[in-house]
């Protein structure tokens, strides 16, 4: 089973807060996820070929087709922020320290 200390590491990783509940909860969760994952790697798939889908998937394709596009000063003018002709928006990733 999962301990209670890898569940805290792997939410202080993913910032989390938890309760005492959910940190019960996590370890039951996590510990049958990786059971799971133990018994599917003991199945033999040698044998197998390999494929990307489980199903046979068949892509529509069409003729690429010009359009007229929208002005990049109009789009600009409806943004809140703009630098050197782009979108520009708050930073959301923190440094580390």
């Amino acid at each position: 089973m999962i301990d209670r200390q890898e569940v805290m590491r792997i939410a202080r990783l993913a910032r989390l807060e938890l309760s005492e509940a959910e940190i019960a909860q996590y370890q039951q969760d996590l510990t049958g996820f990786l059971t799971s994952g133990a018994k599917l790697q003991q199945v033999d798939v040698s044998k197998l070929e390999g494929t990307s889908h489980a199903v046979a998937i068949t892509h529509e394709l069409r003729e690429d087709q010009v359009g007229t596009s929208l002005d990049q000063r109009e789009v600009l003018a409806m943004g809140p922020a703009i630098s050197n002709g782009f979108f520009k928006v708050p930073r959301i990733v923190e440094e580390q320290a």
